[in-house]
């Protein structure tokens, strides 16, 4: 099962190629436009009385110990049901390639090498002798690649343990690399980039946001692969990814359900070995610092619909801060009573479509993003929306009373609801892991969690909003190069090609009396 990432919304692709861009203009970019005086704050569609004291957790019996490949493991043990939940974390994701020469022009690699040893055949088993023993399981063998993280997942009932466990034993450490499986699957992640480039304006407007973010080089810059760096992969770059990469230091094991600590660490030892050398060190660099708006506009020419969004850097996940910033940007879109929704959306009908969201990501400063799904003519006017309600937010009309009640209730019962099965207690566990989040344990990272969200004061939050959400953003949008002229209103635009690895075609200046309406051939525009 591919899980792209997550989110919708997010993650990216670059590597310049196609001809020579033009010139920068040689005049100083003038300061940003004047942001239009934030509308007035929406009603909150729900009066909520004080939430009450949150109902405690029944816990798992949570243990870790160290297989003798030196591989950390954790179990959280539920005799209830005599169901397992497996997973094999390893610290491969997307971001990971740039640990390996020229990583920068192999975007993609850490998807295909996991898709790879999935399909590809390991130890004893071939391709389809894979396959066939996964369906004697009567399981799914399911792959999650991330930014930072790479995922292989089985659960079964209890019976079947040794066998779950040597399947993902022999995927993660015995891989056979075999070429006729790596050439169709090249061809298969060829033809969903390609595709993605010509009709997907999300993930063209996710990729050339990230790439403006972080800037060519960072390993965050590049998280999709493009059709360049998937034309030259190789299966020799597969296997010099798994030979860095997937070594027991870069590996943890969570398994939640009914197990014990000995019988658990017998039957890894038994089907886990992996290498003890060093994983390899990522060059991890601060993205660099910007100001003001920067405009980066993905050609979808002709397309009569536009995908907008509006991202800019933000708090590490680590930050102790992290839930006042996650109840402000919920607040702003998280649900049918964010502003983005009742003004954008539903009053000013600007967008069919709204959200507001954080990435999280285990090195560095997270990601928050603004999003607007449109007609292309409303395209430029709901770009100024999404502005307008930053910059209230953050100032002029700070998240009141009635909103953080809202979104605590929101945050507080979708994380809960997180934790309905074990299976979904090791995906938080797994989090907590690779992130690096405090608590002894997952239970107990829940638990000051939802203690966090719940104490935190209004007073905080909006202080919290006004430095977090601060920094210079990147007004990313995928539609017809038209909405270029109207653009220059936010800031310098740079019009980029999605399959030319996002190479620029053209830029513009900032143009901050720029008019939003926008006139398109057989496209009237809304009134």
């Amino acid at each position: 099962m591919r899980a792209r990432l997550l989110a919708a919304l997010f993650v990216v692709t670059a590597a310049a190629c196609g001809g020579t861009p033009p010139a920068p203009v040689a005049t100083p970019t003038p300061p940003p436009p004047p942001i239009a005086t934030p509308p007035a704050r929406p009603a909150v569609l729900v009066d909520l009385p004080p939430p009450g004291a949150p109902k405690p957790l029944k816990p798992a019996e949570v243990f870790t110990l160290t297989t003798k490949a030196g591989v950390k493991t954790i179990g959280i043990a539920s005799h209830e049901l005599p169901i397992v939940h497996c997973r094999v974390v390893v610290r491969a994701g997307n971001a990971a390639v740039a640990a390996l020469p020229n990583g920068n022009a192999r975007a993609g690699l850490a998807n295909v090498v996991a898709e790879l040893l999935k399909d590809g055949g390991a130890g004893r088993f071939a391709p389809r002798e894979l396959a066939e023993r996964v369906d004697s399981l009567g399981a799914d063998l399911s792959v999650e690649v991330g930014p930072d993280r790479a995922v292989f997942g089985l659960s079964v009932t209890r019976d079947k343990l040794d066998a779950a466990l040597e399947i993902l034993g022999a995927v993660v450490g015995k891989p056979r690399f075999d070429a006729g499986e790596f050439a169709k699957l090249k061809a298969r992640e060829l033809d969903r980039v390609r595709q993605s480039q010509k009709g997907s304006g999300s993930w063209m407007a996710r990729s050339a946001m990230y790439r403006e973010l972080f800037g060519a080089g960072h390993p965050y810059a590049e998280i999709d692969a493009n059709d360049e760096s998937l034309s030259a992969m190789t299966l020799a770059d597969a296997k010099a990814f798994w030979s860095k990469l997937y070594v027991a230091a870069n590996v943890t094991v969570v398994v939640a359900g009914d197990v014990d600590a000995k019988d658990l660490g017998d039957r890894l030892d038994k089907h886990l070995a992996l290498s003890n050398k060093a994983p390899p060190t990522i060059p991890w660099t601060d993205p660099k610092a910007s100001s003001g708006v920067r405009v980066v506009l993905a050609k979808k020419a002709g397309s009569k619909q536009a995908d907008i969004l509006l991202g800019l850097l933000s708090l590490p996940r680590s930050d102790a801060r992290w839930p006042e910033l996650a109840l402000a940007v919920h607040a702003l879109g998280g649900g049918m009573s964010s502003r983005l929704f009742v003004d954008v959306r539903e009053k000013r009908s600007l967008a069919y479509s709204t959200t507001a969201m954080t990435r999280e990501l285990a090195h560095g400063p997270s990601v928050v993003a603004l999003y607007a799904g449109t007609q292309t003519p409303l395209a430029p006017k709901s770009a100024a929306a999404l502005l307008e309600h930053l910059a209230g937010i953050r100032a002029a009309h700070p998240i009141e009373d009635g909103e953080l009640a809202i979104a605590r209730t929101s945050l507080e019962t979708g994380f809960l609801f997180r934790l309905e099965t074990l299976g979904a207690v090791a995906g938080v566990a797994i989090d907590q892991a690779v992130l690096g989040l405090p608590g002894k344990d997952v239970y107990d990272y829940v638990a000051g969690y939802r203690a966090a969200l719940r104490g935190a004061p209004i007073d905080a939050v909006r202080s919290v909003t006004s430095g977090a959400l601060a920094a210079g953003a990147v007004l990313s949008v995928a539609g017809d190069p038209a909405l270029a002229k109207s653009l220059r209103r936010f800031g310098p635009v740079r019009v980029v090609d999605p399959e030319k690895a996002f190479s620029t075609i053209e830029e513009l200046p900032h143009d901050p009396n720029a008019a939003l309406e926008v006139e398109l051939p057989n496209v009237p525009v809304a009134k």
